[in-house]
């Protein structure tokens, strides 16, 4: 087998171990405790998202029902 076989060996070796993960150490995964902080920033954000989209709904139907209500922008 000449030098460039065997490298070209060695490279496609090191990838498919790469891709496979082995050859790293074995971390555990494990679930992370969320803090009551944590839960009250998601609760937070979502209410906004929400009351943003509610908010953005309201404006589209009163700009599609009622022309002339909403001042023009630009």
């Amino acid at each position: 087998m000449s030098t460039s076989d065997d490298s070209e060996r060695r490279v496609a070796e090191a990838l498919r171990a790469r891709a496979s993960g082995a050859g790293r150490p074995g971390v555990p995964r494990t679930a992370r405790a969320t803090s009551a902080s944590d839960t009250g920033a998601r609760k937070a954000l979502l209410i906004a998202l929400l009351g943003g989209v509610v908010l953005g709904v309201a404006l589209a139907l009163l700009s599609l029902l009622v022309p002339g209500l909403l001042p023009a922008l630009g």
